[in-house]
């Protein structure tokens, strides 16, 4: 090669790359994105590859959602010297933050929008439970549900039983042997593949093994017998949660020995009893509270005092720290929490009028927020408690189960609805 051509060739590697396969020319986007914006909606954002003022041709750029769910089209694409760059960012549906990153060899450009939503959406039904529980004559309500370690079912706690449900829908009993079920109302999974269960028909903690075996682990409280258990939850420490609002306490147990290492205790005229909860990716535990006068009959607050509300808390082998608030006076009950991989908190909420209800609402606390925003709602039933699917259920699919409650839905509102949120949900400890 002759050296006037080794320099042109030089030149042009210092003008396009950094001659190890990287381009050096700089990445320019030509408006910026707004601050905030429609939830789904589309954005689009005109970017070009820029030498020293004068358009490169050539180069690849690539763009990603790196945040909120959303999708971006094209993913890919090569500039031309006569037009710029456009991609179309359509935001996900969660009233949260969403960022795309675009790139063109080491030069990178971030734009981030707020979601919003001026009304909430709304859950589509998954599968028929209700027409399922009816052919085996089993009365009563679903309330929570947990997926299988293998990701193969969702499992519904039912008056006598559980419930299982394949990823298209189709329901099954499960079978169980041992101690016998009353209603194990709040129930979930540890990574031995035991199913663990708040039994609120026989006001104790059980344990059910893979073959189905149940057994019964705890009878009592700290404070005595237990009156209302609701929820149960493993924590990143392996230790297993309980909660029972009716004598406001949450409890931290060892399951290997089946004792209670240490009791968080509530308010319950001013706090509300603890119900749902979960753990974020640093462990912390957030959990909401209800008020009990109606559920557990209770003497105070007033029956329709709206003092339920969201708390953290963070937690150790050695127990609770303290108590703090998030949200106050929500709702009249605080029911499921669950968290997506962003760290987006998700959290149920029922209100009422005239001691009728009036909506059943998932929140939403993006990550980094102080402020609970609506994200899905319905007035006709209640949203109990909710979980992101796994495995054949799709990683970013939110799954809620609902609850009937007399006097507030009729009988045949129970069973399952779902959301597809776009966001990966934080896998269960």
């Amino acid at each position: 090669m002759s050296a006037a051509r080794t320099i042109s060739a030089l030149l042009l590697c210092a003008m396009l790359l950094a001659c190890d396969g990287t381009t050096a020319v700089e990445l320019v986007q030509l408006d910026p994105a707004p601050e905030t914006a429609p939830a789904g909606s589309t954005i689009t954002l005109g970017f070009r590859v820029d030498d020293g003022g004068k358009t490169v041709s050539g180069v690849a750029v690539h763009a990603e959602v790196e945040r909120g769910g959303g999708q971006v089209s094209p993913p890919d694409a090569v500039t031309a010297a006569s037009a710029d760059l456009g991609f179309a960012w359509t935001l996900g549906p969660a009233p949260v933050a969403n960022r795309l990153r675009v790139e063109a060899g080491d030069s990178v450009i971030t734009a981030e929008v707020r979601a919003t939503l001026d009304e909430p959406l709304t859950p589509e039904a998954f599968g028929d439970v209700n027409a399922f529980l009816a052919t085996q004559g089993i009365e009563g309500s679903t309330e929570d549900l947990a997926f299988s370690p293998d990701g193969t079912r969702l499992v519904l706690g039912v008056p006598g039983g559980l419930v299982a449900l394949d990823a298209a829908g189709n329901a099954s009993m499960l079978p169980t042997s041992g101690d016998e079920l009353g209603w194990p109302l709040g129930i979930a999974y540890d990574q031995q593949g035991n199913l663990w269960a708040a039994d609120a028909g026989k006001l104790t903690l059980i344990k059910i093994a893979p073959d189905g075996a149940v057994t019964t682990v705890l009878t009592e409280a700290s404070s005595g017998p237990f009156e209302g258990p609701n929820y149960v939850g493993l924590g990143p420490d392996g230790l297993v949660y309980v909660s029972d609002p009716c004598i406001g306490e949450l409890l931290q147990v060892d399951p290997e020995t089946a004792t209670i290492n240490d009791t968080l205790v509530f308010d319950l005229e001013t706090e509300g009893g603890p119900n749902g909860f979960a753990f974020d990716a640093e462990g912390v535990l957030y959990l909401v509270t209800e008020n009990t006068v109606l559920l557990c009959g209770n003497s105070k607050p007033a029956f329709d005092e709206e003092i339920g509300g969201l708390f953290r808390v963070t937690v150790s082998g050695e127990g609770f720290g303290e108590l703090q608030t998030v949200a106050a006076n929500v709702g009249l009950f605080g029911d499921g929490v669950a968290f997506d991989a962003e760290d987006n908190l998700y959290a149920i909420f029922d209100r009422q009028e005239n001691l009728a209800l009036s909506e059943s609402t998932v929140f939403v606390l993006p990550a980094g927020a102080d402020e609970l925003v609506p994200f899905l709602s319905v007035s006709d039933h209640v949203l109990a408690n909710l979980a992101f699917g796994t495995g054949a259920f799709g990683e970013t699919t939110l799954y809620i189960a609902l609850l009937a409650v007399a006097a507030f839905t009729p009988p045949e509102a129970r069973g399952v609805e779902r959301f597809e949120v776009g966001i990966t949900g934080l896998p269960l400890q």
